[in-house]
């Protein structure tokens, strides 16, 4: 997630850029203005974990396919368009692959509130036949650019999400510089640090 805050800062105006990866075993982030005693409560144990640079809930990275996108974010587009288009190109390529999913809309009244991102559904958020969510999503915005970091509970090839992305935003370019991963591993160290997982 270092390297994605780092396509955020080192990316020049304009780009669109997509990154899709999986975790090495599982793993445990949380939102920018969550406390780290809840997201470590909620943790298994031996799991310490992660605060991204986007808001959002916690979310238990044990299977599923994680992506980020870099974006031009026009400061008259609220963050629902946003998440909304987004999860409209990923919910209708899943739909082409023939995987059962909708968009979950406020009239599906949740299930009490929870810190854990995956506990309930969000406007907008995608859900499996059951109503079971299958992808949420946190942002980030930075002067004229915007980070989406979505976690998607399906297992599909990469190529899924990027057509999904195409079909809402046009074809996205999934090229990371030299420059940009120089300035994921700066950004490495703070992500694994106390002072930035403990801040609040």
């Amino acid at each position: 997630m270092a390297l994605d805050e780092a396509v955020l800062l080192e990316s020049p105006p304009g780009a669109l850029v997509l990154r899709v990866y999986e975790w090495k075993g599982e793993a445990c982030t949380f939102g920018f203005s969550q406390k780290y005693a809840d997201a470590k409560a909620a943790c298994k144990k031996g799991i310490e974990p992660v605060r991204r640079a986007t808001g959002g809930g916690i979310v238990f990275h044990d299977g599923d396919v994680t992506f980020s996108l870099v974006f031009p974010w026009d400061r008259t587009c609220a963050p629902e368009a946003i998440y909304k288009n987004i999860h409209r190109g990923i919910h209708q390529a899943l739909k082409a692959r023939g995987t059962a999913n909708g968009m979950w809309s406020p009239e599906k009244k949740p299930a009490g509130l929870s810190a854990a991102c995956f506990a309930r559904a969000e406007t907008a958020d995608l859900v499996d036949a059951g109503d079971r969510k299958i992808l949420g999503g946190a942002l980030r915005k930075k002067g004229a650019k915007g980070l989406y970091q979505g976690s998607l509970r399906v297992r599909v090839p990469p190529e899924t999400i990027l057509n999904g992305i195409e079909r809402e935003f046009g074809r996205p370019s999934t090229d990371i510089l030299p420059s940009w991963l120089e300035a994921g591993r700066r950004l490495k160290a703070r992500y694994l640090s106390v002072e930035w997982n403990e801040r609040r």
